[in-house]
């Protein structure tokens, strides 16, 4: 009977062992959920712009064509970085005037009629993101995109179009969430707010993109 008391303890002894050493914290998923490290996620997304300081002083209008993809991997639970590419357009058409500053040798002029305004852009950006998990497997983000974008800008007036191209250093914090659905997929809703330094005769522009568009991966 002491023989069988005594295994019986040995037993009890190892289970709480066990299970202590299978405790998880919060923010540390056990190897078989999602989002460790190596693991995951990319989104494809809907992008909405609205210009702001020089380039809504150029194109006034908000902008409903834009296209996001991005491509991530977790580094820590908590922690990814990846790449953020897009396409972004400005276009508007209004009359008014140009006046054109003159230098030290040429006239200065200034130019009336209906214009044809546009911006392309194409963000190539590196990632990195906080998104910490919620119980309920919600991940809101922080991140911050360094990187360029390659810019074009384009002036038509009657017969003529002037156009310059150049590649932009730029910065693009950003807040969002991620919310799973049914099937291991997620919806992806961000606000990004980028900003490409002047170069290459285009000056200095910023827009704020609303994004939204489904995640899927395993880190989610």
């Amino acid at each position: 009977m002491r023989t069988l008391r005594t295994t019986a303890l040995l037993a009890v002894l190892c289970a709480s062992t066990t299970a202590g050493a299978q405790t998880y914290y919060y923010g540390d998923p056990p190897p078989s959920a999602p989002g460790g490290a190596g693991s995951f996620y990319g989104s494809v997304v809907y992008q909405l712009g609205i210009p702001v300081g020089n380039t809504f002083d150029y194109i006034s209008d908000v902008e409903w064509r834009g296209l996001g993809v991005d491509l991530q991997w977790m580094l820590k639970p908590t922690i990814s970085v990846g790449l953020a590419l897009g396409w972004n357009v400005f276009y508007e058409n209004i009359n008014a005037t140009i006046d054109y500053v003159p230098g030290n040798r040429t006239p200065g002029f200034a130019i009336s009629g209906n214009q044809d305004r546009s911006f392309n852009f194409f963000p190539l950006l590196a990632d990195v993101r906080f998104l910490p998990r919620l119980k309920n497997g919600v991940r809101p983000f922080l991140g911050l995109g360094i990187g360029g974008y390659v810019a074009t800008q384009s002036l038509g007036i009657g017969l003529h179009t002037y156009t310059q191209t150049a590649f932009l250093f730029g910065l693009a914090p950003e807040v969002g969430i991620i919310v799973p659905v049914e099937g291991g997929a997620a919806v992806q809703f961000s606000v990004r707010y980028n900003m490409a330094f002047p170069g290459g005769g285009i000056d200095f522009q910023q827009w704020v993109g609303l994004s939204l568009g489904i995640a899927w991966g395993s880190a989610l």
